[in-house]
């Protein structure tokens, strides 16, 4: 019975520390994502400075919206036609230059392009809510000033090229390791039962013996 009861113990013991050993989801980078691997997210954000952020999100976003939130952008909605309106990215433009009510300004907003690794960018047909990122493309997005409505959006001024070098490993450093405790504990608690097992068989076989 004691064995029986010890050997679950350490089963659960177990189970526990290596969980809180696992490691962490995939996260965004900075950068163009690597050959063959996630989307490419650039935002232009023209005169609202500081110019253009390049991220990779990694896996495969569901739509042109996900891409920009996987890819570590906080991305606002209008009030009204909530996230098929990209009102806002980090914060930009302010509510001073944009309210976010309904549509945006037809002479300042957010205007959403596509291209291939080493093509050019082609303005998006559909919203970023439903246009689907190509596996291993990028998305942009640019912020527009025309002059008036009549005047067409000007892509991001980077090009869609993924540079040798851009993407940034998410690799952890020393400091920011988490030493996997659960599974110490776990087993430091293993060794002191067996040893509470040893003892306690020990001293019944000195009482048969007396």
């Amino acid at each position: 019975m004691i064995a029986s009861r010890f050997v679950a113990v350490c089963a659960l013991l177990l189970a526990a520390g290596f969980t809180g050993a696992a490691p962490a989801s995939a996260a965004a980078t900075e950068g163009a994502c690597p050959a063959g691997g996630g989307v490419t997210v650039v935002v232009d954000f023209g005169d609202l400075g500081p110019g253009s952020s390049i991220r990779c999100a990694p896996g495969t976003p569901a739509n042109g919206i996900a891409a920009l939130q996987e890819a570590g952008f906080q991305v606002v909605g209008s009030q009204k036609y909530g996230l098929a309106v990209a009102c806002r990215i980090d914060g930009k433009p302010g509510p001073d230059v944009e309210p976010c009510a309904g549509m945006p300004s037809a002479t300042a907003y957010w205007s959403y392009w596509h291209a291939p690794a080493g093509g050019t960018w082609q303005s998006s047909q559909e919203g970023a809510q439903t246009a689907k990122p190509a596996p291993g493309g990028f998305e942009g997005w640019a912020f527009a000033r025309p002059k008036s409505a009549n005047d067409l959006p000007a892509p991001p001024r980077v090009p869609p090229v993924r540079q040798t070098g851009t993407a940034v490993p998410d690799v952890a450093v020393a400091g920011d390791i988490e030493f996997p405790w659960g599974f110490v504990i776990g087993a430091a608690v293993i060794l002191v039962i067996g040893a509470a097992g040893v003892f306690i068989s020990s001293r019944r076989r000195r009482r048969r013996e007396q």
